[in-house]
């Protein structure tokens, strides 16, 4: 007998957004599949190993209601342009063959704010877009082939586009984690003062905005930016670690131009300075969309901070 639940499928749902997307499903009732190279083993979760650079050739009893796309390689810098083009441009290229051969009809990718350019303007989701590395490229790229998906049946076939800002939470291992760590070493300096704006959101407010969208985009497409509606700064951010935390205050250097020196030698060190780089660089982003359709924040910055606190695992708070 068919599962009565709407079904779900995640391919790279075995990362940073996949896990709590998978939960946050599954909470909501949905069957889900998550659809990886890699497993973690959650309870009441179909897996199957899966690499979306080759042909896709899943099959299910049922059609799936929900397909989203997270699977992609996005640490920006850290990898050669071709390793960007190979898994997100073929991965959306395969989701959307796989979705025509087993007739789902929507499609949720995770994009990103790169597609923008490392521009300090505000971006709402009518800017331009100028991307300049090869990862912004890439998902500009990926979200042209699936758009042209929806096109190809518009009266059928919907697909929503988010382009998340820096995220975080439990697990996510990245900008937010590194900057915890390195305020409570008291190893972290303003590069280019506390006013430059770090546009961000909490990884429980993004997976509720997919499915917010997603039941909400019948037969249309829809692109949004996802990260708070105010304009925190680091420096903003740096006091709520101070005050969830008790980390110490940060103090202003001019490591920007240390950062600048670096890019120019080979190897780690040209990483290394891109990473102090883009920290001086302001992401200043609006969630126009988001704020047109109603969608309600349940986390601010603090109390984000604070429920990641009261939710670690491990020791040392952000794991």
């Amino acid at each position: 007998m068919p599962d009565a639940r709407k079904t779900a499928v995640i391919f790279g749902g075995a990362g940073f957004i996949g896990h709590h997307l998978a939960s946050y499903l599954l909470e909501s009732g949905y069957h889900v599949v998550v659809a990886d190279l890699n497993s973690r083993g959650q309870e009441n979760i179909q897996f199957y190993k899966c690499d979306v650079r080759k042909e896709i050739k899943l099959k299910f009893d049922q059609v799936p209601d929900l397909v989203f796309l997270l699977s992609a390689v996005h640490r920006s810098p850290g990898h050669h342009a071709d390793e960007y083009y190979e898994t997100n441009v073929a991965g959306a290229t395969n989701v959307a063959n796989w979705c025509n051969a087993v007739g789902a009809c929507k499609i949720v990718f995770t994009s990103s704010i790169a597609v923008y350019g490392p521009d300090s303007e505000s971006k709402n989701e009518f800017s331009p877009l100028t991307p300049v590395h090869a990862y912004g490229k890439s998902k500009m790229l990926s979200e042209n082939i699936l758009k042209s998906w929806q096109h190809e049946d518009p009266n059928v076939r919907a697909l929503v586009v988010c382009r998340p800002a820096v995220i975080f939470g439990a697990g996510e291992g990245g900008n937010f984690t590194r900057l915890a760590k390195a305020l409570k070493y008291r190893l972290f300096f303003y590069p280019g003062g506390p006013t430059t704006v770090k546009s961000c959101g909490y990884i429980k407010d993004l997976v509720r905005s997919l499915v917010f969208v997603a039941d909400r985009a019948d037969n249309t497409e829809i692109t949004y930016n996802f990260c708070y509606p105010e304009s925190y700064t680091i420096g903003q951010i740096c006091d709520t670690f101070h005050s969830v935390a008790g980390y110490a205050k940060p103090i202003s250097l001019p490591i920007a131009t240390a950062g600048n020196l670096l890019t120019h030698f080979p190897g780690p060190l040209s990483t290394l300075g891109a990473r102090v780089l883009k920290l001086v660089r302001a992401t200043n982003i609006t969630p126009a969309v988001l704020i047109e359709m109603d969608f309600a924040w349940e986390w601010d910055l603090k109390s984000a901070l604070t429920d990641w606190k009261a939710n670690s695992e491990k020791s040392g708070f952000f794991a």
